[in-house]
């Protein structure tokens, strides 16, 4: 029974240490581990107001206190504790990421059936373990859909110019 007590006492403490070392929090029912001090910040040059589906967005990541690297690549050892990359989202982080990067200059492609209207990029710090962090920022987008050219002639727009989600007016109410 002894060995026992001090096996369960052991394994307690070992766990409680893990814990506190990651500065762990448990939001919603999903563990996220924080990297001390991480910050991250997210910029663009595109126009934010003006994003179309299919479109390409260039990005730039600014972290600090974190030791960037790809999940696929080992940390050395002396950055194991604040190892990690950066994951982008489109609208929140319980979709899958857009991106899965290391790297501070990036370029992500709005989702072709994006539909019109507000949206954000999401980037979200993550331990090289893959594990999420509350470390994250967000930059507000508005996605804006075309419509191709209406044939008049047969009161139906051109089946193949008109983008997801896109509102097309019947030709005949169109001055």
């Amino acid at each position: 029974m002894k060995t026992r007590h001090v096996i369960v006492c052991g394994a307690a403490a070992l766990l409680g240490c893990a814990v506190a070392a990651c500065s762990a929090n448990i939001h919603d029912n999903t563990f996220t581990a924080n990297i001390p001090n991480a910050t991250v910040n997210l910029t663009t040059d595109a126009d934010v107001n003006n994003v179309m589906p299919d479109q390409m967005v260039p990005l730039v990541v600014a972290v600090q206190n974190v030791y960037l690297v790809e999940p696929s690549v080992t940390p050395p050892p002396e950055h194991v504790a604040d190892a990690g990359h950066v994951q982008i989202y489109l609208d929140d982080v319980s979709t899958p990421p857009l991106v899965v990067t290391a790297q501070v200059a990036v370029a992500v492609t709005i989702p072709t059936h994006t539909p019109a209207g507000p949206h954000k990029l999401v980037c979200r710090v993550h331990k090289h373990d893959g594990t999420p962090t509350d470390t994250k920022f967000e930059i507000n987008i508005t996605v804006k859909v075309t419509v191709g050219p209406v044939d008049a002639g047969a009161g139906a727009p051109d089946a193949g110019s008109a983008d997801a989600g896109a509102t097309v007016t019947d030709a005949a109410a169109v001055d």
